[in-house]
């Protein structure tokens, strides 16, 4: 246990909200780079490899689907189905400038009622609505000056999708009712962060009708209800390595003055936050210093007593192993996998410790998923 590290939730006056009817809390997190063992974070785990004759390249997002899963290939831009034994095969691949065919697949999700598969291309400014036997429905076309402002979206119902905006639009949120097939602006941003146009694909969480966001520059987690009115903000003191409010304003909206500041491995900041939730639990994975030579850490965060868990790397019996987090599954499981490239580079007495532990045969050279429920 001499690499966990836990941190009581603190009730602080340092970090207020705007608006005094928002509750504020704050919660201490030391960024330390450090390997913790995975029994330690994980109650338990179910390992998944991949088969069939044409394997993802790199496995970026995994999301539920009927009995199995679909699967974002981000390197050839589809999306796969794969059946609960692992059983993987393309569905969605229309790479092109056409009707029913995108440039990238920036988002993806499942309309909870129809089943459609709705994906979000930002370069060629659309949503492509694909139905649940994979085939092309129709497109939702995206006015230009609003694409390149979102961010993650999911569905609040069958008939309305809520965006995350990057904020360079003025708003935090913009809304979609499928009916009318109506978009409205929601929120209006902070100063500090309009203009900026920076954020990921993974930053929002709907959960149980409540919506948390967190932004790159942000240091905290907002919370809000089914109807946008903004609940609670949950602040994180990272010892020293936060990004002042002054820091903030200094940047003034300029984004090089911005990467400036976090591209910095002499006075590193922790930043580019992604969010994921589950009933108990916050998990917040980010930078500690630049993209290249930095930490990238994740943290478990309890949300009765704010107990938190902080590593960079977890080690699975005496190997140690970079998981990333790309997906929730059923319930309160959460998705990862293991680096493909580190995989590959294993040894055999490595694969066979790994497959010893994890209870089954690991092959190497084929993407592995890990099925984990947090303690």
């Amino acid at each position: 246990m001499r690499n966990l590290v836990f941190f009581v939730l603190l009730f602080s006056s340092g970090c207020k909200s705007i608006d005094p009817s928002i509750k504020a809390n704050t919660i201490t997190v030391l960024p330390k780079s450090q390997t913790i063992r995975f029994e330690d974070v994980f109650s338990k785990a179910k390992p998944l490899n991949l088969s069939g004759e044409e394997l993802p390249l790199a496995v970026y997002r995994v999301i539920p689907y009927e009995e199995g899963y679909l699967i974002l290939d981000g390197k050839r831009q589809q999306v796969g189905l794969v059946s609960s034994k692992g059983v993987f095969k393309p569905v969605i691949h229309s790479v092109g400038e056409g009707p029913g065919e995108y440039l990238e697949i920036w988002d993806f999700k499942v309309n909870p009622e129809s089943n459609e598969i709705f994906i979000l291309d930002r370069k060629s400014r659309k949503m492509i609505v694909y139905s649940e036997s994979f085939a092309f429905s129709r497109e939702i076309p995206i006015k230009k000056e609003v694409g390149f402002t979102l961010l993650s979206f999911s569905f609040l119902s069958g008939n309305e999708i809520l965006f995350q905006t990057s904020g360079s639009s003025g708003y935090k949120f913009l809304t979609y009712d499928i009916l009318s097939n109506e978009f409205e602006f929601e929120v209006p941003i902070e100063k500090e962060f309009e203009g900026l146009g920076f954020g990921n694909d993974r930053s929002m969480s709907v959960l149980n009708e409540q919506i948390s966001v967190v932004y790159p520059l942000g240091n905290k987690i907002e919370r809000y209800d089914r109807f946008l009115t903004r609940k609670e903000d949950l602040f994180f003191d990272f010892q020293g390595f936060s990004i002042t409010e002054s820091e903030l304003k200094q940047i003034a909206n300029d984004q090089n003055r911005m990467f400036d500041l976090i591209q910095n491995d002499e006075n590193k900041k922790v930043h580019s936050f992604l969010l994921e939730e589950t009933t108990k639990h916050y998990v917040l994975s980010y930078f500690l210093g630049s993209f290249r030579n930095g930490d990238f850490l994740k943290s478990i965060i309890e949300k009765s007593t704010g107990e938190t868990k902080t590593f960079r790397t977890v080690k699975i019996g005496d190997v140690e192993v970079d998981l990333f987090l790309i997906g929730k599954g059923r319930g309160d499981e959460l998705i990862f996998t293991i680096n493909q490239e580190k995989l590959e580079r294993m040894s055999d007495s490595q694969i066979q410790a790994l497959s010893k532990k994890l209870k089954t045969p690991i092959d190497q050279n084929s993407p592995l998923l890990l099925f984990c429920t947090l303690k």
